[in-house]
C-alpha cells in the first residue's frame, strides 16, 4: 500500500475497512469496542500505515485516559453522595447533611474545572504533585474573591438592600446585634474565605444608646409618672449629665440594668446564629471573626464584657465552645496592656476566656505596621480575620 505521511487514499481505506469488516465477522461471540480497535491497529500495522497506526495509538490512549478519568471523577463524586467518603476537615461542615453531600460531591466538579481550565499549567502540576496546595481551589471555577472585612458601621447606620428586600438602620443593640449575623451569613454567600467585623466594640455604641434611650423612657414613664417621658432624646448616651442626675436614679439604674440584660442577650443571638444558620454551600457556617477590646467607652466596654462573658459560657444546653465568631482582641498602649489602664480588666477578663475557650486570640495595634493609627478612630487600627483549627 501507498502511504502518503498522515493520510490514506480511499482504495486503501476501502481495503482495510473491509479487512477489519472480515475479521469482526469470524467472531462467534460479541464483540467489545475495544476488541474492534485492537483489529484496526493490527490492520493498519501489518498494512505498513505506520503513521496512521501511530496517531490511531494515540487516539486510543488519549480517550482512554479521558475515559478512565471520567469514571474516577463519577467515583469520586457517588463517593459523596452516598457517605462512602466523609471526612469532615472542615469544622464547620457536615458532610453527611444532605446539603453537605450536594455540597463536597459539586466541589469535586469545580475543583476539577478549575485545574483543567482556570489556574496555569505550572501551577496545576505544582498542585497535583503535592508541591503546593491551593486552597479553595472550588472557588476559583467563579471568580470568587477571598476573606472580607465588612463596613458594618456604615450598613448598620444606613441600611442595606437584598435580591429580595431592602433593610432598614438598625434601632437597637438588639436588632444590630441580629443584622450583623445576617449581613455576615449574607457576605459568606458571594465569597470564599472569611468575613470580619473590624471594630465591633465600637460600632455598636450608637444602639447601645438607642437601647438605653428606650429603656430610660420607660423607667421616667412608670417610675416617674410625673414627669414628661417625651423629653428623652431617641439617643442617650451613659455618661449623659441629666440622665444621671439624682433626680432620675430609678430610671437611669433600670435603664442601665435593662440595656445590660438587653446587650447580653443580643450577644447570645449572635452566638447562637452564626453557629446554626448554615448559609454556605455544603450545610457551611459562615466563617467569621470580630475584633474588639480598645472602646473605653461605657456602652463599649459593656458590649467588650458581654462578648468575653458570652465566649466563656459557650452556647447551647451543654455550654460547648463555639466554632464562631472567631474573637480578636485587639492590643493597645494606653488602654488594655498594663495594669491601671481603662480596659486592662477587660483583658484579663480575654485571657481567662482564651484558657477555656481557645477564643480571643490577640491583634497587635501598635505593631510598625500601623504606625500612626488615630487612638480616637477605629478605622485607622489593625485588624484581621482569624483562622480556626479543626
Amino acid at each position: 500500500m501507498k502511504e502518503t505521511r498522515g493520510k490514506i487514499s480511499k482504495p486503501d481505506l476501502n481495503l482495510v475497512i473491509n479487512n477489519v469488516a472480515h475479521k469482526i465477522r469470524l467472531y462467534n461471540t460479541n464483540i467489545h469496542v475495544e476488541e474492534i480497535q485492537d483489529i484496526v491497529e493490527r490492520e493498519l500495522m501489518t498494512s505498513g500505515m505506520k503513521d496512521i497506526a501511530q496517531s490511531y495509538i494515540r487516539y486510543r490512549y488519549l480517550h482512554n485516559l479521558a475515559r478512565s478519568q471520567y469514571q474516577e471523577l463519577i467515583d469520586a463524586i457517588a463517593d459523596k453522595l452516598q457517605g462512602r467518603s466523609i471526612q469532615n476537615q472542615n469544622a464547620n461542615i457536615d458532610e453527611e447533611s444532605f446539603g453537605g453531600k450536594i455540597g463536597e460531591a459539586s466541589d469535586i466538579i469545580m475543583r476539577k474545572y478549575a485545574l483543567d481550565y482556570i489556574i496555569s499549567p505550572m501551577a496545576r502540576n505544582n498542585h497535583l504533585n503535592n508541591e503546593i496546595y491551593i486552597h479553595d481551589l472550588n472557588a476559583y471555577a467563579v471568580g470568587m474573591h477571598n476573606c472580607l472585612s465588612v463596613p458594618f458601621d456604615e450598613l448598620l447606620k444606613n441600611g442595606f438592600n437584598t435580591r429580595q428586600t431592602d433593610v432598614r438602620p438598625a434601632q437597637s443593640v438588639n436588632t444590630a446585634f441580629q443584622l450583623v449575623a445576617v449581613i455576615f451569613q449574607l457576605q459568606s454567600l458571594q465569597q470564599f474565605g472569611g468575613v470580619s467585623a473590624t471594630h465591633l466594640d465600637w460600632t455598636m455604641v450608637p444602639y447601645v444608646r438607642k437601647s438605653f434611650a428606650k429603656h430610660f423612657r420607660d423607667g421616667v414613664k412608670y417610675l416617674q409618672p410625673w414627669d414628661d417621658y417625651n423629653r428623652v432624646p431617641s439617643e442617650l448616651s451613659f455618661d449623659d449629665i441629666e440622665a444621671n442626675d439624682s433626680h432620675n436614679n430609678k430610671a437611669y439604674h433600670y435603664a442601665i440594668d435593662m440595656t445590660e440584660k438587653e446587650i447580653y442577650q443580643a450577644v447570645e443571638g449572635m452566638y447562637h446564629n452564626l453557629n446554626t444558620l448554615q448559609s454556605r454551600s455544603g450545610n457551611q457556617l459562615p466563617f467569621t471573626s470580630i475584633n474588639y477590646g480598645t472602646c473605653t467607652l461605657p456602652e463599649g466596654r459593656m458590649i467588650i464584657k458581654a462578648l468575653l462573658d458570652t465566649s466563656i459560657k459557650g452556647i447551647g444546653k451543654l455550654h460547648r465552645t463555639s466554632i464562631f465568631p472567631c474573637g480578636i482582641f485587639q492590643c493597645m498602649k494606653g488602654i488594655n496592656r498594663k495594669p491601671g489602664e481603662p480596659n486592662y480588666d477587660l483583658f484579663l477578663l480575654a485571657l481567662k476566656s482564651t484558657a477555656l475557650r481557645l477564643y480571643p486570640n490577640y491583634a497587635n495595634v501598635d505593631w510598625s505596621g500601623n504606625a500612626g493609627y488615630d487612638v480616637n478612630d477605629p478605622k485607622t487600627y489593625f485588624s484581621t480575620i482569624n483562622k480556626t483549627v479543626a
